[in-house]
């Protein structure tokens, strides 16, 4: 299931930037920003269809990866909900993300996506 995944990002797949906000310990167990961001770079596709594996449905922001722009990218994809993708050119805010399983395991990374309109 992942090769068929990968397969399927691969047919339009780029090289995304991934920004996040670094986190520190307070002292008490809970992550608070630091300041500084942290970049990594991530092979993905954006699309605007699900391809029919998994249905839509609703999530606590309200999108659905039908509707909205969402994210693909293998399954051990370092990307985490409210970071900033960079993709082609633009730039999105990353939604809830989900590793659906199947066979025991996760086979992909997906995530609803808010394009960033620039001056925003």
């Amino acid at each position: 299931m992942r090769r068929g995944i990968e397969k399927l990002i691969d047919i339009d797949r780029e090289i995304g930037t991934v920004v996040r906000i670094a986190t520190v310990d307070n002292g008490r167990g809970v992550s608070i920003p630091d300041g500084e961001f942290k970049e990594h770079k991530i092979i993905c596709r954006v699309g605007y269809q699900s391809g029919g594996v998994w249905g839509a449905r609703q999530i606590d922001s309200g999108l659905t990866i039908d509707k909205t722009p969402f994210i693909l990218a293998r399954f051990d994809t370092d990307l985490n909900k409210d970071d900033t993708l960079t993709w082609r050119g633009r730039k999105y805010t990353v939604g809830v993300v989900s590793r659906p399983e199947e066979f025991g395991g996760a086979i992909c990374t997906q995530a609803p996506l808010v394009e960033v309109k620039s001056g925003s």
